[in-house]
C-alpha cells in the first residue's frame, strides 16, 4: 500500500470512527500529543488516528504506538535479501515447508486457464479428477485459492458429492468451474489456482467460526543474533458464514498474550466495519479468562522453526491453523499487515521490530526517554 493510499485510508474509514467516538480527550490535549508525537517519530502521526490514542483512557502509552509506514520500512530492509516470489507461490511455499518438516497446506491439484492439473502439473481430465477427490472422503471437502493470492480474495470450498463438483449447492461442469474461479471474487486477476483439502480445524476453534479455519495470526522477526523473536499473535476469526478469516472481508482480530496463549483484547473489527472490540463472551460464547488456543507452545515452536526455513527473509506475517493434532501453517507474508497486530499488543515501540526500527532511527534517545 502507497503513503497516498495509507492516508487515504486513514481519512475515509478511521477518521469516521474517530467523529463518532464519546469518550474523546479534549481538542487541547489531543493536539499537544499529535505535535509531540510528530516531533518524536518525525513522520505524520496517524497511528493516534488508528489506533484510537485520542480516547481518555489512553496515556503516555501513546509513545508505544510507531507510525505503521516506519515498521513496514524496517520490515522490508530486514526482508531485502530473500526471494519475494518464493513466498508469494503458495506451492513453492509449501514444498519449502515440507523440506523443513514442517505440518502445513496440502495441495491436490492445480487449475489454470487452460488445463486442470494433478500436484506436479501432469494434466488431469475432469471426470478423473472428480473420482479422485472423491475418494479421498474428505470430511471438509476442498478449498480452491489463488496460487499467489492474498487478503482471502477469490477463495472458494465446494466438495466432491456423488461424483459432482458442488460449490454453494450449485453442481458445476469443467466450464463452470472455470468461469466461477477466474471470474468472480476478484479471481481474474490470477493465472493458476491451487486445489487444497479444506483444513479440519480443532473443536476449540470452530466455537467461534465453523465455516472458516480461524488462524492464528504471529509475526516473527529475526534478530542481528540469529534468534527468532515474535511480536504479537492474534486470533483470526470469519465473520458468519464465510470462508475466510480475513479482517478485510469483516472477520475479527483478537489479541493473544505471547507467553500464555490467553486472549489479551476482545474481537477488533477493521474501521470499515466500524473499528469496534467486541466482547469474546458476547459475540462468542467464550470466557477469556479461562480459553486457552489449543497446542499454544507447538504454535510457538512451530512459528519458529518455519521462521528457520524461510531465511533470508527476517520479518514474517504467519498465518496458522490449529487442527484436532496440532498446528498447520497456512501460509506467510513478507509484506504483512502490522496495523491490527500493533494495536492489540498495545504498541511496537519495545517489540523486537520496534526496537530494529529505534536501532537506526536518530531521535532514538528521546523514544526512550518518552517510554520511560
Amino acid at each position: 500500500m502507497s503513503k497516498f493510499d495509507r492516508y487515504k485510508r486513514v481519512l475515509t474509514e478511521d477518521f469516521p470512527v474517530y467523529l463518532r467516538a464519546r469518550d474523546k480527550k479534549s481538542i487541547l490535549r489531543q493536539s499537544i500529543e499529535l505535535y509531540r508525537l510528530m516531533r518524536l517519530y518525525r513522520y505524520l502521526p496517524y497511528q493516534y488516528l488508528k489506533h484510537g490514542l485520542y480516547s481518555r483512557q489512553v496515556g503516555d502509552e501513546i509513545f508505544r504506538y510507531l507510525p505503521t509506514e516506519l515498521l513496514h520500512e524496517t520490515r522490508d530492509r530486514a526482508n531485502a535479501d530473500g526471494d519475494r516470489g518464493r513466498l508469494q507461490d503458495k506451492l513453492q511455499m509449501e514444498d519449502m515447508l515440507i523440506g523443513g518438516g514442517i505440518a502445513g497446506t496440502n495441495t491436490l491439484f492445480r487449475l489454470d486457464r487452460e488445463k486442470l492439473m494433478d500436484r506436479d502439473g501432469n494434466m488431469v481430465a475432469f471426470p478423473d479428477f472428480l473420482a479422485r477427490v472423491e475418494a479421498m472422503n474428505l470430511p471438509r471437502g476442498i478449498i480452491v485459492k489463488p496460487r499467489s493470492g492474498g487478503s482471502g480474495a477469490a477463495v472458494f470450498k465446494m466438495a466432491v458429492e456423488d461424483g459432482a463438483l458442488v460449490h454453494e449447492g450449485e453442481t458445476l461442469d469443467l466450464s463452470a468451474f472455470r468461469m466461477l474461479v477466474f471470474t468472480t471474487r476478484f479471481g481474474e486477476f490470477w493465472d493458476e489456482f491451487l486445489i487444497q483439502e479444506t483444513i479440519v480445524q480443532h473443536p476449540d476453534l470452530d466455537r467461534f467460526n465453523p465455516t472458516s479455519v480461524n488462524s492464528v495470526r504471529i509475526d516473527s522477526f529475526i534478530g542481528d543474533d540469529g534468534v527468532t523473536r515474535f511480536n504479537a499473535a492474534a486470533l483470526k476469526i470469519g465473520p458468519p458464514g464465510s470462508v475466510t478469516d480475513n479482517s478485510t472481508g469483516g472477520g475479527y482480530m483478537a489479541g493473544i498474550d505471547l507467553e500464555t496463549g490467553k486472549f489479551s483484547s476482545d474481537a477488533k473489527q477493521e474501521a470499515r466495519y466500524g473499528g469496534r472490540y467486541h466482547d469474546l463472551e458476547d459475540l462468542f460464547g467464550i470466557d477469556p479468562q479461562t480459553f486457552v488456543i489449543p497446542f499454544w507452545d507447538e504454535v510457538i515452536s512451530t512459528a519458529s522453526k518455519a521462521a528457520e526455513c524461510m531465511a533470508p527473509f527476517r520479518a514474517l506475517g504467519w498465518d496458522i491453523a490449529l487442527s484436532e493434532n496440532g498446528p498447520l501453517v497456512i501460509e506467510t507474508n513478507y509484506d504483512y499487515g502490522i496495523d491490527v497486530l500493533q494495536e492489540v499488543a498495545r504498541g511496537y515501540a519495545e517489540k523486537p521490530l520496534g526496537r530494529a526500527f529505534l536501532d537506526r532511527f536518530p531521535n532514538r534517545d528521546a523514544v526512550l526517554k518518552a517510554l520511560q
